[in-house]
């Protein structure tokens, strides 16, 4: 992994194609057995394995195995800079996943529903600055574990203004719909999300 993220450095793939060469590493390597150690640790102990970390002057990276309890909620957030891959190791994920089209004023967003379903073991979420970049997550019945890598700083382009701190952007996405299907968004701070979706289920919010 750490190859493929010098690779991406050097411009010598793109965002897609590293997002390629990570999945095909992913379905080589068999992760469940491979890390079937860690992801039991994890569960025991119920709460996340970091396996790497290096923060730098422009960006960082991590690969941790990612713990979620019976029906804990990630409420809908987006992410500056990012590229990244969450695979479900064990369980099952519910899952909704959104484009980033355009943004409208300093705190109002236009999305693009990409996906709504659940997830399964070796199934994986994957994010660029557009591409899924708001997601919004849950485990079901059964603890769920997910390895996430996760690399910041490596994109030439940004959906923002490349000043913004490297951390996660809680959203609103139930503002309204356009007549063209996207999603009105508002980002708040995370208490206000929290308060409206942390704890309840994915569906209790169906799309239009």
């Amino acid at each position: 992994s750490r190859a493929l993220l010098e690779r991406l450095a050097r411009r010598e793939l793109t965002v897609d194609g590293f997002q390629d060469a990570i999945a095909r590493l992913h379905a080589e390597l068999d992760l469940p057995r491979l890390l079937a150690p860690w992801i039991e640790r994890s569960l025991a102990e119920r709460r996340n394995q970091v396996l790497y970390r290096r923060t730098f002057a422009t960006g960082r990276e991590t690969i941790q195995l990612f713990n979620l309890e019976p029906h804990e909620v990630h409420p809908p957030h987006g992410h500056h800079n990012i590229v990244s891959t969450q695979v479900v190791l064990a369980g099952r994920v519910r899952c909704r996943e959104y484009d980033r089209v355009a943004r409208l004023d300093a705190d109002t967003l236009l999305l693009r529903p990409r996906f709504d379903g659940w997830l399964e073991v070796g199934d994986a979420m994957r994010t660029t600055e557009v591409e899924r970049n708001v997601h919004w997550f849950a485990a079901g019945d059964a603890p769920a574990v997910m390895l996430n890598f996760s690399a910041y700083g490596y994109q030439d382009w940004t959906f923002d203004g490349k000043d913004r701190p490297f951390r996660r952007s809680l959203v609103d996405p139930a503002q309204g719909t356009t007549p063209d299907g996207l999603a009105i968004a508002r980002e708040a701070d995370v208490e206000t999300v929290y308060a409206r979706f942390g704890g309840r289920p994915i569906d209790d919010f169906p799309l239009p």
